[in-house]
C-alpha cells in the first residue's frame, strides 16, 4: 500500500510538471501570435511609407549630374531593400513562427497524451 502511494505521489508530481508545461507553452504560443500580429500591423506601417523613398522628386532641372546620377542608384537600391524586407524577409518571419506554434501544440498533445496516460494509472492504483 505505501509503495502505491509513493508511486501515486510520483505520477502526481509528473501531472503536475507536463501541465506546468503545457501551460508555459501556452503562454509561448500566445506570445507568438501577438508578435505576429504586430508585424503585421508594422509591415502595414511600413508598406504605407514606401512612397517616401522616392521624395522629393528629383528631375534633370532641379538636380543634374553625377551625384544626381548615384543619389538615384541610392534610390533604387534602397527602395529593392525595402521590398525584400516588406515581402521576402517578413514571410519568412511568418512562416518561422508558424512552425515554432506548430512544434509547441504538437509538444503540448504529447503532453496531453502523457496526463491522461497517468491519469489512468493513478486510477488503477
Amino acid at each position: 500500500m505505501q509503495e502505491n502511494q509513493l508511486l501515486i505521489a510520483s505520477l502526481k508530481s509528473d501531472r503536475i510538471a507536463l501541465q506546468n508545461n503545457i501551460q508555459a507553452n501556452l503562454e509561448k504560443i500566445q506570445r507568438l501570435r501577438q508578435s505576429k500580429n504586430n508585424i503585421t500591423h508594422e509591415q502595414g506601417e511600413l508598406w504605407a511609407h514606401k512612397r517616401l523613398i522616392s521624395e522629393p522628386e528629383l528631375s534633370s532641372s532641379t538636380w543634374d549630374g553625377k551625384h544626381a546620377a548615384e543619389f538615384m542608384n541610392i534610390r533604387a537600391n534602397i527602395e529593392q531593400s525595402y521590398t525584400s524586407i516588406n515581402s521576402q524577409q517578413v514571410e519568412d518571419i511568418f512562416s518561422d513562427i508558424e512552425q515554432k506554434i506548430a512544434q509547441l501544440e504538437s509538444m503540448n498533445n504529447g503532453y496531453s497524451n502523457s496526463i491522461a496516460s497517468i491519469n489512468l494509472r493513478i486510477s488503477q492504483l
